[in-house]
């Protein structure tokens, strides 16, 4: 392993955080970049002969909590040797506190994290399990969950976490706008412009999309992305110690973003995403580039909204157009743990089949388990499960996938072409310029 960097050693060792926590206001953002207040769950402490496993999650929001306090505290029922410790943080502080505490003495036993660069910095720094020898040793545990989805969280050789929950995007679209207008549901890019373009003339709001916290437009530049550029270039530059992003195609990406700007609704980064969903929910925009945890949201916001979804259109270019946007989120497990088999047999649990039935039927939400979808009605959900189960390979999301301070800069930079800010050629200098520097300092 690499020793660390001398910028990230300023981050990480800012102090050891230990946090407090009280109840927090319930979101509907699925990446709830919301500042929200950390929650406290603890259950049943006491008995000093116990094995304390600390987990932190980023589900405050309810039914989300709840259900994993039931499941935790089924857990601690069939193991009385067990003592679960459980915290979580809104998203956006999460990111902030796992990133310090991740590198101290304190650091939870199993804590959620994203796949990809989020994660395999702190494999790269040892601060990680690697579970591979637990997993391969265990023939009933790999049948249990789906391999494409596990291996979200491979980086080579290295199993460094399992699946929590499955998502992906899709273009959600209202069924009745289309039909009212003969409108097909488009397969390629120029179907799909020309479809905005019919709404737009007939007064229709053709895309809702709210941009406040940026990280809805890197699933769209993702997404184009994914099909203009080479596949080979485009994971060379989603690693830090590589990554130029020099190639034409991401300026013609960005070109192409620009083209869907004329169908977005009126101030799309001064809107939070959940915002520009409610719209959708009420028929105030014909479409919406949503994730398939949020079809619950969905449900909430107008259980008689008549929607359906189709893949992301089709784009003629050097990349891989079988590729699906989204990752798994899920969790791993610290390298300092006093507990390690244990901690590997609470995320067995945590994150299997049987948990994954109950997941699914109260939240709405998919695991890796496989089955787990017997019994369930809600046609949507299925559906959504099917895309994700059928995909061959995810290609995460933009953002987790790249090394903090290019992803940085990337989300300014679409941010600003969205408001006519800059061009795409200047945007992409801008990141050129951070991806350099980024370099240097990941290989330092």
């Amino acid at each position: 392993m690499k020793k660390m960097g001398k910028r990230l050693i300023a981050v990480w060792m800012l102090g050891v955080m230990l946090v407090s926590f009280t109840a927090c206001s319930k979101t509907n953002d699925p990446e709830d970049e919301q500042d929200g207040k950390e929650v406290h769950v603890e259950q049943d402490k006491g008995k000093a002969e116990k094995k304390v496993i600390k987990l932190f999650h980023r589900f405050p929001d309810e039914p989300f909590n709840s259900f994993i306090e039931e499941t935790v505290a089924q857990y601690e029922a069939d193991n009385p040797d067990i003592d679960i410790v459980v915290t979580s943080a809104q998203n956006k502080p999460y990111k902030e506190k796992i990133k310090v505490v991740v590198g101290s003495n304190d650091c939870p036993d199993v804590f959620f994290s994203w796949s990809g660069e989020f994660s395999e910095r702190f494999l790269r720094e040892g601060l990680i399990m690697d579970l591979s020898e637990a997993y391969n040793k265990d023939t009933e545990w790999q049948n249990s969950l789906l391999a494409s989805q596990v291996n979200e969280y491979r980086s080579g050789d290295v199993l460094y976490g399992i699946p929590f929950r499955l998502d992906a995007k899709m273009m959600f679209y209202n069924i009745d706008m289309f039909n009212d207008y003969n409108l097909e549901i488009p397969k390629t890019w120029d179907q799909f412009i020309e479809v905005c373009q019919t709404l737009k003339d007939k007064g229709i709001t053709p895309i809702a999309y709210g941009n406040q916290n940026q990280w809805p437009s890197s699933h769209y530049i993702g997404s184009i992305n994914q099909m203009v550029v080479n596949n080979e270039t485009r994971l060379k530059d989603l690693d830090p110690t590589t990554g130029e992003f020099t190639d034409p195609n991401y300026v013609k990406a960005l070109e192409y973003y620009q083209q869907l700007i004329p169908y977005f609704n009126d101030s799309v980064n001064g809107l939070p995403h959940d915002m520009a969903r409610n719209n959708f929910a009420h028929s105030k925009a014909a479409m919406l580039f949503a994730e398939l945890v949020e079809i619950p949201y969905l449900a909430d916001e107008n259980a008689d909204l008549n929607y359906g979804m189709f893949g992301f259109p089709l784009i003629p270019g050097e990349g891989d157009p079988t590729l699906l946007t989204g990752s798994p989120e899920g969790f791993v497990i610290s390298s300092k743990t006093k507990y390690p088999e244990e901690s590997i047999a609470f995320l067995k649990y945590f994150t299997g089949p049987e948990v994954g039935k109950k997941e699914v039927q109260q939240v709405g939400w998919f695991n890796a388990g496989i089955g787990i979808v017997e019994g369930l009605v809600d046609q949507k959900l299925l559906e959504a499960y099917e895309v994700i189960k059928n995909a061959d390979k995810m290609a995460g999301w933009f953002d987790a996938s790249l090394y903090s301070t290019v992803a940085n800069e990337y989300l300014t930079a679409i941010s600003d072409l969205t408001n006519g800010d800059v061009t795409p050629e200047e945007a992409m200098k801008k990141i050129q310029k951070v991806a350099k520097e980024a370099q240097k300092t990941s290989q330092e």
